[in-house]
């Protein structure tokens, strides 16, 4: 029974606590915020299992002891939440309806032969097309001749393949990417939206310069559009030249270059020649021009084992600091290899990388750091898949996919607004908040989207479902991120005197 001008608190149903030396590492399994508490703050927030009367005057600013401003944060962050209010947070999100990032598909081909490639994209003879948009097919041949089996790919279905080597699908006209930003820029503009992500994807981007250079000419930062752009792109840096570096560094473009390992044969060139000068020489060209370099590698069952500390020694060697692995979306490789062994493996390289000033980062480590902030998801926009909701991936033929590994046509660029309304787009962006109900009570579930949509899409004919041999790999390395932090590196809260 409350008192006068009290409230009654109780310790909410979704805390998650981990103990990590003599602190108890605290978050809201749906909301984030995580925080480290001492002894004394750990026994504060015991009392609260059951429901215990708090001042009204405490709600709004008034503090009088260390103990009030501890039960302040606490109630900030909902882990103390209204008695009333105690299972509030198990109800369903809102469905939101928010365009992120603008992925452009500049092309339908790649000059590498990667025997784990998730697009399964392959060069063909140069058509009308490609030569009046200047692709650049010299290094390409035919996609019979390359070991990827795209018939039997993990990631889109024979008809998304199908919509991917359409002779109209090759490549994206430079008329045409401006158009299609400036659509989809309207579409995040109807919700709202003041902030995109731009990334130029393929393929391999870089065969499409052309249109590269006019959409960063014609939105530049987007002042001129009223919506904040950010660029980046995924490249295999065979195409690196001093004009692209040069002009990458003046738009600030992110340039995440795909490299496994200086030992993996698991990324030639369509020849079968090693793609690894060619690709140094793009990464030294790039800082050079002193611009953001990321190296993405692969973490699968081709290369296993190539993955390893000499990643890491490269990356410094070329002056990226930071690591984005992405480890292998094929559901069998955790039946196969076992969560714990991946953790391990992967955890063993993060490490290293910590002791050389290189950061390793992934769809895997997003999970972690959204769960450092308290509510991300409402202003990022999504967890760690941006294809649930928050994302247009757009092809050269103007048709909108969620992601390019998707299956699902949400529609054409061209319809504007309209797709948000569309019942492909709504299944998608009903999971920006809300994971399948398999996900209810999971450690990380406000945080984690769950494997790659691709593969789940192919698997299950559906985007609402779950690969459970991937659910103990992201909570293990969520539980790793949490072990390894230090006192004061997140928000800490110390009751005990020093």
């Amino acid at each position: 029974m409350n008192l006068p001008d009290t409230e009654s608190y109780i310790l909410s149903a979704d805390v998650v606590q981990n103990r990590v030396g003599d602190r108890f590492a605290t978050y809201h399994r749906l909301l984030g915020g995580l925080f480290f508490l001492d002894r004394c703050g750990q026994d504060l927030l015991e009392a609260y299992r059951e429901p215990k009367p708090v001042r009204t005057a405490l709600l709004s600013g008034e503090a009088r002891t260390r103990e009030e401003e501890l039960t302040q944060q606490l109630i900030a962050r909902h882990i103390l939440v209204p008695v009333r209010a105690r299972h509030s947070h198990g109800e369903a999100a809102p469905l939101e309806k928010k365009v992120n990032i603008i992925q452009l598909i500049l092309a339908n081909a790649c000059n590498f032969g990667c025997t784990y490639c998730f697009e399964g994209v392959q060069g063909k003879e140069m058509s009308a097309e490609d030569e009046y948009n200047k692709v650049d097919t010299s290094r390409l041949i035919a996609r019979e001749g390359i070991k990827v089996n795209i018939e039997d790919s993990i990631y889109a279905s024979k008809e998304r393949f199908d919509h991917q080597y359409d002779p109209k699908n090759r490549s994206m006209k430079p008329a045409d990417g401006i158009a299609y930003v400036e659509s989809a820029l309207e579409v995040a503009r109807s919700e709202g939206v003041r902030e995109v992500m731009l990334q130029f994807f393929g393929g391999e981007p870089l065969l499409n310069w052309r249109t590269i250079h006019a959409v960063l000419e014609r939105f530049g930062n987007g002042e001129s559009e009223g919506v904040k752009i950010n660029y980046s792109t995924v490249t295999n840096g065979s195409l690196i030249t001093e004009e692209v570096a040069e002009t990458f560094a003046k738009y600030q473009v992110a340039v995440c270059v795909s490299f496994d390992s200086p030992t993996s044969p698991s990324r030639p060139l369509k020849n079968g020649d090693d793609s690894t000068p060619v690709v140094m020489q793009g990464l030294r060209t790039l800082h050079k021009f002193e611009n953001r370099v990321a190296i993405n590698a692969a973490l699968t069952s081709a290369t296993w084992d190539d993955f390893n500390n000499s990643i890491v020694d490269l990356a410094v060697d070329v002056g990226a600091r930071e690591i984005g692995v992405v480890v292998d979306f094929d559901p069998t490789f955790y039946s196969d290899y076992g969560a714990q062994r991946i953790v391990d493996r992967l955890w063993q390289v993060v490490e290293y990388g910590r002791t050389r000033g290189v950061v390793l980062t992934g769809y895997w480590h997003q999970i972690f750091q959204v769960m450092l902030g308290f509510d991300s998801v409402s202003y990022r926009g999504f967890k760690n898949c941006s294809a649930k909701g928050a994302q247009f991936s757009i092809e050269p033929n103007g048709s909108v996919f969620a992601c390019k590994a998707g299956s699902t046509l949400l529609g054409d660029i061209r319809d504007g607004t309209q797709i948000l309304d569309s019942s492909p787009y709504l299944k998608h962006a009903e999971l920006r908040r809300n994971n399948p109900a398999f996900c209810r009570g999971c450690e990380i579930e406000g945080f984690c989207g769950g494997l790659c949509l691709g593969p789940l899409e192919k698997k299950f004919a559906s985007v609402d479902a779950v690969e459970p041999s991937a659910c103990e790999f992201y909570r293990g390395i969520t539980r790793k991120h949490i072990d390894s932090l230090q006192p004061y590196e997140i928000a800490t809260f110390d009751l005990q005197p020093a």
